[in-house]
């Protein structure tokens, strides 16, 4: 089989994005919600950076493609869900398992129809919310929470855990769960060079935590999803839905 050397590049940092969500996993295990948060967010950056050098350098593959699909289950679907569990919904008895689960089956059920059914990869929008949408918003607003810069602002009512605002961050993360496997349709936010820019931004932000500036950026991350899950369909409405690829033929029994 011949190697395309061009597509090289694009999955090296298709594994980098795996291996940050790995090592957001590992964080979270051993209670580092901080760094687990910037190693998802990092990784969600280098899963933006692979699909745009492989198209710029024409080193786009349909093995990228498919490695790219484990990265989003595993950096945007497990890892979050696993931070969000650890930080915060272990406290919640059944009804935290019942939450990790559905951030888990509804990124897993959201990952498969969109391998299934778009032949263009998102490149001119998405059926369902896509999961780096929740997955950013649950581990940006869980950064803000641990990093300390809320009690030097005297935020006293910044708490995931009681009060309005837990109330409203966890019935947010819930409905785009929902969002995520409903038909409403999304465009590429991502492609537009600002704000790919602006990611990027947010992502030397939040390891380089100066005068809380990690903190406002995840701000801006929220802010950011909430519009984009709950405002942007309204707002910024995709275009044409893209055809359906076409299933493929069913392969006749091997005679033995």
């Amino acid at each position: 089989m011949k190697i395309n050397t061009r597509a090289i590049p694009p999955v090296v940092l298709t594994l980098a994005a795996m291996l940050a969500g790995f090592g957001s996993i590992v964080m979270s295990a051993h209670n580092e919600y901080v760094m687990a948060a910037r190693l998802i967010i990092l990784s969600m950056i280098l899963d933006g950076l692979d699909g745009a050098l492989a198209r710029l350098i024409k080193g786009t593959s349909s093995f990228g493609a498919e490695l790219d699909t484990f990265v989003d289950m595993t950096s945007f679907g497990i890892a979050p869900a696993l931070l969000t569990y650890e930080a915060y919904w272990r406290n919640f008895g059944a009804w935290g398992l019942l939450l990790t689960g559905g951030m888990v089956l509804s990124g897993a059920t959201r990952l498969s129809r969109f391998r299934i059914i778009d032949p263009f990869r998102g490149q001119q929008g998405f059926l369902g919310l896509p999961i780096t949408c929740a997955g950013g918003f649950v581990t940006c607003v869980i950064f803000v929470a641990n990093s300390g810069a809320t009690k030097e602002w005297g935020w006293t009512w910044f708490n995931l855990e009681t009060g309005p605002l837990a109330v409203g961050v966890w019935v947010a993360t819930a409905l785009m769960l929902i969002l995520q496997v409903s038909h409403v349709r999304y465009t590429k936010a991502s492609k537009h060079p600002v704000i790919f820019i602006a990611g990027i931004v947010l992502v030397i932000a939040l390891f380089f935590n100066v005068h809380l500036m990690a903190s406002v950026a995840a701000l801006g991350g929220c802010v950011a999803a909430l519009y984009f899950a709950f405002l942007s369909p309204f707002i910024h409405p995709p275009g044409a839905t893209p055809a359906p690829a076409a299933p493929p033929p069913e392969q006749p029994a091997a005679v033995s």
